[in-house]
């Protein structure tokens, strides 16, 4: 099975991107993840990123953090059980020089099938067998007990009942946390509410240097640069636009690395100041 993994240091922390593959995105879905923004004014951010207009790749990429006593999982990816374009997290760990059961605790960002259905293989069977899955409670509450599956549209009915059944089937491991809340020295989650209810993201400071692994508060580097534009399935937009210029200015003024979950693999860099805005400079 391919794989791709990209290593890299934050302080003392060594951190590595692993690659769960990638999803096809069609003609018909791109626009939908820039809500906002009209058909010209599209067609130019695609131009000026090299997108094509017909078909993109979408990445997913989960991020190890092995602080030296404990190796820390932001998301678990989706898994070949849910996409069969994914499923490549174990083999890039095993690439990194780790196994399943050297995680320690999974932080699931939110509640969404590609983040957390890479915990459970086909069977239902526990993956990392000795992993602490961390969710905020309001999170798991929402896809646990709250939503129906039809309250993201009929045409999400399958996905958010298969995340449910993921949840489920690993509800022994997870710990319910609140946004906020310390995951490990030096690793403490961030409340980020607005593409999910109580979607989270998390800060990691080590050595005097800092990154923010900030989820699905952008998909995509376009989202940086068009903080008005946004995913139209974020349950609460205006909410998640606040939280991404948050998380935008805290990584300018806070000279952090940001690693995001969807951009071009290996989706770490920095963002840097552009006028009135800001724009991504991918790590070299």
């Amino acid at each position: 099975m391919e794989y791709r993994i990209h290593e890299f240091a934050v302080g003392d922390f060594k951190c590595v991107s692993i690659s769960d593959g990638t999803q096809p995105i069609d003609a018909e879905t791109l626009p939908t993840f820039f809500a906002g923004a009209s058909a010209v004014e599209l067609a130019g951010a695609l131009r000026a990123h090299n997108m094509a207009p017909d078909h993109f790749d979408l990445q997913c990429s989960p991020l190890l953090i092995d602080t030296g006593d404990q190796r820390i999982l932001i998301d678990s990816g989706g898994g070949s059980v849910f996409h069969s374009h994914l499923g490549k997290v174990i083999p890039g760990l095993a690439a990194a020089g780790y196994q399943p059961s050297d995680i320690d605790i999974i932080v699931l960002t939110h509640g969404h099938l590609d983040h957390i259905c890479g915990g459970v293989d086909a069977e239902g069977a526990l993956v990392f067998p000795r992993a602490r899955q961390l969710m905020a409670r309001g999170e798991w509450e929402y896809w646990t007990e709250e939503t129906d599956a039809r309250a993201m549209g009929d045409q999400f009915v399958e996905d958010v009942q298969f995340a449910q059944e993921c949840l489920r089937a690993m509800e022994s491991q997870v710990q319910l946390i609140e946004p906020g809340d310390e995951v490990a020295p030096g690793i403490h989650t961030i409340p980020t509410p607005g593409h999910t209810r109580d979607h989270i993201s998390v800060t990691v400071t080590s050595g005097g240097e800092r990154l923010l692994c900030v989820a699905d508060t952008m998909d995509l580097p376009i989202h940086i640069e068009q903080t008005s534009w946004h995913p139209a399935w974020d349950e609460m937009p205006e909410l998640a636009l606040e939280s991404r210029r948050m998380l935008l200015r805290r990584a300018v003024e806070e000279k952090a690395l940001i690693h995001a979950f969807h951009f071009p693999f290996p989706g770490v860099g920095y963002v840097r100041a552009d006028g009135d805005g800001w724009r991504f400079e991918p790590l070299k």
